[in-house]
C-alpha cells in the first residue's frame, strides 16, 4: 500500500487524523455517560441546579486565557508561529504561575518566575518549530 500526497495539500493530512481521533473518543465518552446514566438511574443531561462556573473559580486565569488565546491566533499570521509561540506560551507561564498576579498576593513581580517561564516559552516553541519545519517538513503559519 502506497499513500500519495501533493506538497501543497499534505498540511490537511495531519488534522484529519486529529479530528477522526477527537470523534471516535467523544463518542467513547458519550457512551460511556449512557451506560453510567442506565445504572445510576439518572438522566442524561440534567441541567437542574447545574452551574457552568464553580463558585470561587479564578477569573484572572479563565478571561485571561481565553483573551490570549484570541491574540495569539490573531498574532500568528502577523509575526508567524515562532515569534507568537514564543510570546504567548511565556504569557501563559505567567499567567498560571502566578508570577505577576495571584489571588493572595495581588500585582507583584517574581522575577525568577518571569524568566523560567520566557525560558520555557522560548525552548519548547523553537523545540516544535525545529520538530514541524526541519524534521517534518512541514511549514507553520
Amino acid at each position: 500500500m502506497t499513500v500519495s500526497y501533493t506538497f501543497s495539500t499534505m498540511h490537511w493530512f495531519f488534522p484529519k487524523i486529529i479530528i477522526g481521533i477527537l470523534v471516535i473518543l467523544g463518542v467513547m465518552l458519550i457512551i460511556q455517560r449512557i451506560m453510567k446514566c442506565k445504572k445510576t438511574g439518572t438522566p442524561f443531561l440534567n441541567l437542574k441546579g447545574y452551574r457552568f462556573f464553580q463558585p470561587g473559580y479564578d477569573k484572572v486565569k479563565f478571561w485571561g486565557s481565553i483573551v490570549l488565546f484570541i491574540a495569539y491566533v490573531a498574532s500568528l499570521e502577523a509575526i508567524g508561529f515562532l515569534a507568537a509561540s514564543c510570546i504567548f506560551i511565556t504569557l501563559y507561564n505567567l499567567l498560571f504561575a502566578e508570577a505577576i498576579y495571584g489571588p493572595e498576593k495581588g500585582f507583584k513581580v517574581d522575577w525568577k518566575n518571569v524568566g523560567v517561564s520566557a525560558l520555557i516559552g522560548v525552548v519548547s516553541s523553537t523545540f516544535i518549530w525545529v520538530l514541524f519545519y526541519k524534521i517534518f517538513n512541514i511549514t507553520l503559519p
